[in-house]
């Protein structure tokens, strides 16, 4: 009687898995580098967002047995993020200064903390391809990272959509 093994990789390492790490990892330095800072140009805002988004489609491509239910659990992931990250973006201290675009949040760890949840999740991937074997199953690795994506995301929607009503503080002196 023929033993099962768990779910087995395809795709040997290459260099989606190592772009998904530099991109997880760019998203988080970027992150804690406006953490730091305290004081940024609100575009800024929208970079990590754009960085964990990278990263959770190139893992939900990467699932090879891809059913309903697998794009529904990452759909989900996405969407219970982005409600955790949107209310977290209308509840954090913003200040804006307009007239230079400029903004300034409270230092809080919760970006950071979803910003390190999306580079362990690249690195499970990561180590995945190279043992050609999950760690985790591909599925559940993709979700992961949409949950944080979207957590990252709506995050920094909420933070901007703030931004257009905050009241004025001068900000561009103080950098």
């Amino acid at each position: 009687m023929p033993v099962e093994k768990g779910p087995m990789i395809d795709a040997p390492l290459g260099l989606a898995n190592v772009l998904t790490v530099i991109f997880a990892v760019s998203c988080l330095s970027i992150m804690a580098a406006q953490a730091r800072a305290g004081i940024v140009r609100t575009w800024r805002l929208a970079m990590p967002a754009v960085f964990a988004a990278v990263v959770a489609i190139v893992l939900l491509a990467g699932v090879f047995e891809a059913t309903l239910a697998h794009d529904g659990e990452w759909l989900a992931c996405l969407v219970l993020g982005g409600l955790i990250g949107r209310t977290c973006g209308r509840s954090v201290s913003v200040e804006i200064d307009r007239i230079w675009g400029l903004v300034r949040v409270s230092r809080t760890l919760d970006d950071v903390a979803a910003g390190v949840g999306l580079v362990i999740v690249s690195f499970v991937d990561f180590a995945s391809a190279a043992l050609r074997s999950p760690v985790i199953h591909p599925v559940h690795v993709a979700a992961a990272a949409a949950l944080c994506a979207g957590f990252i995301g709506f995050r920094a929607i909420g933070i901007m959509a703030r931004s257009s009503h905050a009241t004025h503080v001068e900000l561009h002196g103080q950098r």
